[in-house]
């Protein structure tokens, strides 16, 4: 009997649990009013838990104060791009790198072709570069790369992700405050069967808390830093470079034959098409003809 109350009380505490889990919305509001003003012995204690047992709880704060959030707490995902007309591709894209290095960036991905000098193409060379540098130092970069040849084209987008933050952040709280409860029930439980139905319970709290501080840190990364996309070219690839209208005996010639090769084509892709249906007809129809005719004149003699 004792042990049947013991199990209903387990049930009970993960049932609990459970719903204090859910209960995101409540939790992202005590958070937020606890990082500003925490007050009484229930806030102090979960904080001296969290440095004992959950030291991404620390990391997680420090890497929020340190973020390019602006002073109203809101976290803005940007990227930008710029299309540039230079001499030399590789020179600028040696000049593309050392700019991002410099302002504490790297280089994300990068792709290049260089045309060859006896090749025949109007695309020239080019190159595709993508830097991710600090979000503070966004503009400047912008404005030294613009420097590296002529701008034909400039983009830039913000993204608000302040709402997706906070309710990743209070999420995080509400499960480590869950998983520090069922640490305190493992300790108290004296049957060896709760033990283990608590233990699983809390590999699984354990898991989920893990996949959302990666969303977490992941949302952090995204406000901290800014992708810039950079495109060089030495030619404007958007047309031929080559546009007056031939004109003359020669083209008129020239436009004539290929009008009559079209022309001439076309009929034979016609004739190709209906020529199966010509013979299928033919090997159809003329035994049939030929039988009817002979029939025919069968009758007309008899």
């Amino acid at each position: 009997m004792k042990q049947t109350v013991q199990r209903l009380a387990v049930l009970a505490a993960l049932g609990a649990l459970a719903m204090a889990g859910c209960t995101s919305p409540e939790d992202s509001g005590g958070d937020r009013a606890g990082s500003s003003r925490p007050t009484g012995a229930d806030s102090d204690a979960p904080a001296q838990r969290g440095e004992s047992a959950d030291p991404e709880q620390a990391s997680g704060t420090d890497s929020e104060q340190t973020s390019g959030t602006d002073p109203a707490g809101t976290h803005i995902a940007r990227t930008a791009g710029l299309r540039i007309t230079v001499a030399d591709v590789e020179e600028a894209s040696a000049t593309v790198r050392s700019t991002a290095s410099g302002a504490g960036g790297y280089v994300s991905s990068e792709e290049t072709r260089v045309a060859d000098e006896d090749e025949s193409t109007t695309e020239g060379s080019w190159a595709e570069i993508v830097v991710t540098v600090p979000v503070a130092d966004l503009e400047p970069t912008m404005a030294t790369l613009s420097r590296v040849g002529t701008v034909t084209q400039r983009t830039s987008d913000a993204t608000d992700l302040s709402q997706q933050y906070t309710d990743t952040r209070a999420r995080v709280s509400s499960m480590k405050k869950s998983i520090a409860r069922l640490r305190a029930l493992i300790d108290e439980a004296e049957d060896l069967e709760q033990v283990v139905d608590l233990e699983n319970e809390l590999a699984t709290r354990e898991a989920d808390l893990e996949s959302k501080v990666s969303q977490q840190k992941s949302l952090e990364k995204r406000t901290t830093t800014a992708p810039i996309t950079v495109r060089l070219a030495t030619a404007d690839t958007s047309g031929d470079t080559d546009t007056g209208a031939e004109t003359g005996f020669l083209a008129g010639l020239q436009q004539g034959w290929s009008g009559f090769t079209g022309a001439l084509t076309l009929a034979l892709t016609a004739l190709g098409a209906v020529t199966p249906f010509v013979l299928t007809s033919v090997v159809v129809l003329g035994p049939t003809l030929w039988w009817l005719r002979r029939r025919a004149a069968r009758t007309h003699a008899g």
